[in-house]
Formats: structure tokens, sequence, C-alpha cells
């Protein structure tokens, strides 16, 4: 595991939040060597829920809509879009097979941003949705 990368994101995250009905901040979580075909059973298990209120969602719509949906005039919006951005850039140069996973089933939503290190250490960025 390379804790440069750990290091990296958790400063790139400083101040980052996402938007929905409330604002939350991400955290990074290294969740060790998961296989890539058990890490929806591992996520269910984690978060006490059924493998069916596991909705993934393409990770390049998703940030797309995080870096591209803000009012221009909106200047601390604007400031974390940009914020954003340098994540998913970062993230897409040193991570692979990226995921974005919702956990449905409450009016709070854990939203996972997944991705692999080269060594097979699994990454995992977590906020929350709110939608009531």
């Amino acid at each position: 595991m390379n804790n440069n990368i750990l290091a990296t994101i958790t400063k790139l995250l400083l101040g980052v939040l996402y938007f929905s009905e409330s604002e939350s901040p991400f955290k990074v979580a290294d969740w060790g060597k998961i296989a890539p075909s058990d890490l929806l059973q591992k996520i269910a298990s984690q978060y006490d829920s059924d493998l069916s209120s596991l909705k993934q969602v393409d990770q390049v719509a998703f940030f797309d809509r995080l870096i591209s949906k803000v009012d221009p005039s909106d200047a601390p919006m604007v400031e974390n879009a940009q914020k954003i951005e340098a994540l998913h850039a970062f993230l897409e140069q040193n991570l692979s097979n990226i995921s974005v996973i919702r956990v449905e089933g409450a009016s709070r939503i854990p939203v996972l941003i997944t991705g692999y290190l080269p060594d097979g250490t699994c990454l995992v960025l977590e906020t929350f949705a709110v939608e009531t």
C-alpha cells in the first residue's frame, strides 16, 4: 500500500463537499486487498444492506455532474468543483477499476468511490447524499 497516495488523496479532500439536500465531506479509507469480484458483497456487509440496495453509477457521469453543474457566479461552489476535478484527475492517474456505488434504501445514502492501487489494495472514498 502506498501511503503517499493515501496522504495525497486526504490532502485533496480537504474542504471538499458533496452537495445534495445537505453538504457532506468526503473521507478516504484503505480497505486492504479485496478482489473486485468481492467488493459489492463487502460494501453490503459494511453498510448492513442487501446487494439489491447497491446502485452502481457511471463514474465519469458522476464526476462530470459534480464538476460542471455549478453556478459560475457562486465562488464557493466553483472552488469545490475545481477541487473535485483535481481529485478525479488524481484518482484516474493512480487507481484502476474506479467505480461509484450508492447504498440506497434510506434518506441518508452512503456514496462510495472505490478504486484499486497497483498492488491490489482497495481505497474507498465515502460521503453521504441526503435525499428526502
